[in-house]
């Protein structure tokens, strides 16, 4: 063999060599912490380290380096956006081809890992996350009505879901912090058969761009009115939900302003100094007039949950066509403003529903012999609240409280069961990894009350019918509950409700997140007046 030969031939023997010895410091480098944690950037400072120790390592080091491209360790990547990371990424082998990477190994032309990205080092420029949420309770009730007045007993899945996210990095491509975002969720029914409220997408989904100046999404989410006191609960999904009076204008199965809003757009500030705007909007898509169809690519009357209270369903009415009575609204737009800083939360919200379609409740004679025929208003609620953690030897203790006010505008008071006040406050204290809460919410009286409430006397609730207004339909929810948490993932929790209410009111339990209501209704399906509403529940919960 030439002297160039034998040459080429160590070099190339180098080469292996040097790339080996990378391979085993990469490989011993993720291998010495935790799987999450493990990245090219750890990788790349360790390198760095050695350098600075071992001049004749940082000369070899160095060759490395230009034979793979890469750069000495540059600062940290930019954190992605709050609650942008949960659940697992993936590493999938449809790879994006990369304009510029700041960094690349590649294989075949196309990069195996790259520096760019708002996550640090990823696969390619494209991370998709699983992520999903696990809720299985049992539950013992009452719900107070002449037929059913003993304990019954339910296994139900609260509100879990599995989801599927996805982030496209710009930067490489000369849009300095820009991403396009994409989302699919959907209701997990663990317990029970899935339906349509089950289908894939069924939750927020959507698709847009996040960057400097905040995120603008399109598609369906739930609203910022929603979302601005969600932690104010510390049972949401379980039986102590507070939307079973907060957001709830009429009681029973459905609190109108906890929505979940499709054919939407929305903007997400970024947040300065601890505050943050959201603002969204739906078109609608309802050209009826009175509200009274379902919207353009809808099967299901807008204002409600599938197949739920208020759904024309069981109309049995073609795709396009309904008869959406109850609840059914036109265009709508929430809004709202936090701030959190230290141990201090403030919220503002307010949220309009433009043309309210209630002809199936504002309609009926008066005691003066008229007949009334409305039913197509505007609705708006708007709440503030606070929140303070404290801090203390004990462990943290955290309050909440809010105030709201919930309007059907124009509507004649004696069907008028949507205007009326609410209040809300809980407090939670933590010791270690326990947990133990406690909440109360408050239903003022509403001017009116529609309904046509049977009384709760098995005698004669067959024969015999109480006009709703003439009593008061104010209503009090009383929550207990703690839980403890094995970790950040994982918790075990049992908490108890009880819901005293007047003889005009009918509201439920576990409504707007729990597997189901627990509502005053007879065998026949009939509301009954006053009931009061009771339920024990345990539960696990996972987060993945």
């Amino acid at each position: 063999m030439s002297g160039a030969g034998v040459h080429c031939a160590r070099s190339q023997y180098r080469g292996r060599l040097l790339l080996g010895a990378a391979s085993a410091v990469i490989g011993l480098a993720l291998m010495s912490q935790p799987s999450s944690a493990a990245t090219l950037d750890d990788v790349m400072k360790r390198l760095d380290a050695l350098e600075k120790k071992n001049d004749k390592l940082a000369k070899e080091n160095a060759e490395l380096r230009s034979m793979i491209g890469a750069k000495p360790s540059a600062a940290p990547a930019a954190a992605p956006a709050a609650g942008s990371t949960k659940g697992n990424p993936v590493l999938h082998a449809g790879v994006a081809t990369v304009k510029q990477p700041e960094a690349a190994v590649s294989v075949g032309g196309h990069p195996l890992i790259t520096k760019a990205g708002p996550m640090g080092p990823i696969i390619d420029n494209t991370t998709v996350t699983l992520y999903g949420h696990a809720d299985l309770s049992l539950t013992l009730n009452n719900v107070g009505v002449f037929d059913q007045d003993k304990p019954g007993f339910t296994i139900g899945s609260n509100s879990s879901y599995f989801g599927i996210r996805a982030r496209h990095n710009l930067t490489p491509y000369g849009y300095e912090g820009w991403s396009v975002l994409a989302q699919y969720e959907e209701l997990v029914e663990v317990s029970a058969t899935p339906s349509e409220r089950a289908a894939f997408g069924s939750r927020d989904s959507y698709i847009g761009f996040d960057g400097p100046y905040g995120a603008i999404k399109v598609g369906k989410s739930d609203t910022p009115y929603k979302k601005s006191t969600a932690a104010f609960d510390p049972f949401a999904s379980t039986v102590g939900d507070y939307n079973s009076i907060m957001g709830n204008t009429g009681g029973d199965n459905r609190a109108e302003f906890d929505f979940r809003l499709g054919h939407a757009i929305w903007y997400e500030s970024p947040i300065v100094s601890g505050f943050q705007f959201s603002a969204m909007a739906s078109p609608g898509q309802n050209y009826a007039r009175d509200s009274s169809d379902f919207a353009y690519g809808e099967f299901n009357c807008t204002g409600s949950a599938v197949r739920g209270s208020g759904s024309g369903f069981a109309s049995d009415s073609p795709i396009g066509v309904g008869a959406c009575n109850d609840g059914n609204f036109a265009s709508a737009y929430s809004t709202a403003a936090t701030y959190k800083n230290g141990g201090w939360t403030v919220i503002g919200a307010y949220e309009l529903h433009q043309n309210v379609n209630r002809v199936g409740d504002e309609s009926g004679t008066l005691a003066d012999g008229s007949t009334i025929v409305t039913g197509i208003h505007d609705e708006w609620a708007a709440k503030a609240g606070t929140g303070y953690r404290f801090k203390d030897p004990v462990g943290d203790l955290q309050l909440y409280a809010a105030y709201e006010w919930l309007r059907r505008q124009g509507a004649p008071a004696a069907f008028n069961e949507r205007s009326r006040d609410g209040v809300f406050a809980s407090v939670t204290q933590f010791i270690g990894q326990w947990s133990a809460s406690a909440s109360y919410a408050h239903a003022f009286k509403t001017p009116g009350n529609p309904a046509m409430l049977s009384a709760n006397v098995g005698a004669i609730a067959a024969n015999a019918t109480v006009q709703g207004n003439l009593f008061s339909d104010a209503a009090n929810m009383y929550a207990v509950g703690t839980r403890y948490r094995f970790n950040e993932w994982a918790s075990w929790y049992l908490v108890g409700a009880l819901l005293d209410q007047g003889k005009g009111a009918h509201y439920c339990l576990g409504v707007s997140g729990g597997a189901f209501g627990f509502c005053s209704r007879d065998a026949n399906n009939d509301t009954i007046g006053g009931a009061t509403i009771k339920a024990v529940a345990t539960g696990v919960t996972l987060d993945f």
